[in-house]
């Protein structure tokens, strides 16, 4: 079972070519600008006690996993921030919210009744189980024990606690992906489901966050794609059947994935260079 389930991460995020041109979105439905008065960025406050203890014990284990001290390290750069401050005003997400280490229920609670582009059942419904784990076992302070940088579907939010590049780009992605579709609900029904559902949305950001660093020639991001998105995307194979600490699959799949990851950053480098020798 465990290779086959390998199998199909690698081929989903084989479908990565820098021979493809990049696809800036459109989001299919009306994608309103935030009203005056209200921030589609916001910061959470530094809190010593929780950040620390979320940086220094929570986080070990996805630190571990991708073997990156900045996974979940609750301490946002502006590079960072400014990665994907660009990326959703070059793609168009102009409804999407943006939590930079931020612990908001009310807020949260209150944008899962404002989504009018999921079925109210469904986003009461499925929304509402994922904002009671957002409310009772926080990301600003498990995560990476429990949780971590996600796109919320229900709410149309970004929750970033993670001080890297590509997996802000790669969060962005998510809602990228969401927004070009005309039946939302239904693809977040799609990504509820274990194992075949959630792989194909998160190679799709994968693929996405790899193309648009290779579109802006962008070679240390595009390289840490490579090291962090591809081991990142072979836990999804590993928590496809269990949860990311309870189930040992994870670290036995997230091998694979670093030495693939790496092994597709040195393609990247001899076709990066043949393309600069070919300009000259």
């Amino acid at each position: 079972m465990k290779p086959v389930l390998f199998i199909f991460c690698l081929l989903c995020i084989n479908c990565y070519s820098i021979q493809k041109s990049y696809n800036y979105g459109n989001p299919y439905h009306p994608s309103p600008a935030f009203p005056e008065g209200e921030e589609q960025f916001e910061e959470g406050a530094p809190v010593w006690i929780v950040d620390t203890l979320g940086h220094y014990v929570f986080s070990l284990p996805s630190k571990l996993v991708l073997w990156n001290w900045r996974a979940d390290n609750h301490q946002i750069s502006e590079e960072t921030k400014n990665y994907l401050k660009d990326y959703i005003r070059e793609n168009n997400l102009r409804d999407v919210k943006v939590r930079f280490n931020q612990y908001s229920p009310l807020s949260e609670w209150k944008r899962l009744s404002k989504n009018q582009n999921i079925n109210p059942v469904i986003r009461y419904v499925f929304g509402s189980i994922s904002l009671l784990a957002y409310t009772f076992l926080p990301g600003r302070l498990f995560a990476g024990t429990i949780g971590g940088d996600h796109y919320n579907s229900f709410t149309n939010t970004i929750n970033l606690y993670s001080d890297l590049p590509p997996v802000a780009i790669h969060e962005g992605g998510h809602a990228k992906d969401f927004a070009q579709r005309e039946y939302r609900t239904l693809y977040a029904i799609a990504y509820a489901i274990p194992f075949a559902g959630s792989l194909y949305h998160e190679a799709r950001a994968t693929d996405d966050a790899i193309n648009y660093f290779a579109e802006k020639e962008d070679r240390h991001q595009l390289d840490s794609s490579f090291k962090v998105l591809v081991p990142a995307y072979a836990t999804y194979v590993g928590g496809a059947v269990g949860d990311v600490v309870a189930n040992p699959v994870t670290a036995v799949t997230v091998v694979p994935g670093h030495i693939y990851g790496r092994r597709k950053k040195r393609e990247m480098d001899f076709h990066l260079g043949t393309r600069k020798e070919k300009r000259k």
